[in-house]
């Protein structure tokens, strides 16, 4: 499995669950993340990146029982949407200059010849060459063109990919038409998910989370990449008019722009290990997707959030901005337009006017099992 984020990141993408799911069945997975190059010393102090650089030294690191191998390479250099990185040079020949080499990197493993290979960076696109025996799977979280930096770029790399691969998936329904102007051969949809056994556990077996000991109740949440989707005018307004609630933000911060002179009642607890977040959910009143759809209606095209599944299997209610992709799921979430909408949801929520178990219902449809079980019935039989 060639993808972006390390296994043990604090953000846990579908990419991450799905080599667990691989691991729970059977699989033996090599999981290998983005490199880490000396560009990313100009930023130590970045959350993770002296946690890659220290994976970097002593590949592999092994979890679930021995199941994963996980692998954080290092390069001297790696495609980046910064001016020189994003060279047609440095994305075809980047991975030359990997220390040691990736052949000798899974050597060191016994890895010979994959029975599958799975592919969510688009960096990685010479494995299908390394291995071009083994079966290929393409997974398509975005569109690429989104990333900064890659305009022009990175579709022509999932194109690539696309059309060598044997199965290209997405995870969300709105993807479909991406995919298919990349002109995959193959390609199905293979939904983003939740472990409904962690995020489901009952509240009363879960204690309340330390980033929580100074912040009063009740809270509204967030969790994940906080960035520039995010509606801050709507909870400047919203946190404003509810003092007696605090507005939580749990997650990398990227974006500082609209985070001045917030109210006081607004926190950023920072990234929460992803092991966490079912006790942090089960201490919400409300699980908040205030995504900026108004003003920015392209950066959620597509967009089926994690976060959307694991509000629901913990039992909460979601409060949603209101974009295609999640009404067309049918859910119980509660969708606003406005702030005044907004407003009134978060008083909904705070006089706990909801069906925890409908919410728990529904997510048990998005079990990552299920989506697992998907993907290996769309592939050759062989595999």
């Amino acid at each position: 499995m060639a993808c972006t984020q390390p296994y043990w990141s604090v953000l846990q993408v579908g990419s991450q669950h799905l080599a667990r799911q691989f691991a729970r069945h059977g699989w033996q997975v090599h999981y290998i993340s983005a490199p880490i190059t000396p560009v990313h010393l100009a930023r130590p102090f970045q959350p993770e990146v002296m946690d890659r650089f220290k994976s970097a030294r002593r590949n592999p690191s092994i979890h679930e029982n021995g199941r994963i191998y996980a692998y954080v390479p290092f390069s001297l250099i790696a495609p980046d949407g910064r001016m020189l990185l994003r060279s047609r040079p440095v994305a075809r020949h980047w991975h030359k200059t990997m220390f040691p080499s990736f052949k000798r990197l899974l050597s060191r493993s016994g890895l010979d010849k994959p029975r599958l290979l799975y592919l969510d960076n688009l960096s990685y696109h010479f494995l299908l060459d390394a291995f071009p025996c083994s079966q290929s799977v393409f997974r398509v979280m975005d569109m690429h063109e989104r990333f900064s930096g890659w305009k022009g770029q990175a579709q022509a790399m999932a194109q690539k990919i696309a059309c060598r691969a044997d199965l290209t998936i997405y995870s969300a329904l709105h993807l479909k038409p991406y995919v298919e102007n990349l002109g995959a051969g193959r390609s199905v949809f293979v939904s983003n998910g939740v472990d409904v056994e962690s995020f489901g556990a009952s509240s009363r077996s879960l204690e309340r989370p330390a980033c929580l000991r100074h912040i009063p109740d009740p809270v509204l949440l967030y969790t994940g990449m906080i960035d520039s989707r995010i509606d801050f005018d709507l909870i400047r307004a919203a946190a404003s008019r509810l003092p007696q609630a605090s507005f939580v933000f749990a997650g990398p911060l990227d974006f500082s722009r609209s985070l001045s002179k917030l109210p006081a009642n607004v926190y950023f607890i920072g990234p929460v290990p992803h092991r966490e977040l079912p006790a942090l959910m089960h201490a919400a009143v409300a699980g908040l997707i205030p995504f900026d759809v108004k003003s920015r209606p392209n950066a959620v095209t597509g967009i089926r959030p994690l976060k959307f599944f694991e509000y629901m299997a913990a039992g909460i209610p979601v409060i949603c901005a209101r974009w295609p992709e999640i009404e067309e799921l049918h859910s119980p979430a509660w969708f606003y337009e406005r702030a005044e909408g907004f407003i009134d949801l978060v008083t909904k929520a705070l006089n706990q006017e909801f069906d925890p178990e409908a919410a728990r219902v529904f997510a048990r449809q998005f079990d990552w099992k299920r989506s697992f079980e998907k993907l290996m019935s769309s592939l050759e039989p062989d595999c």
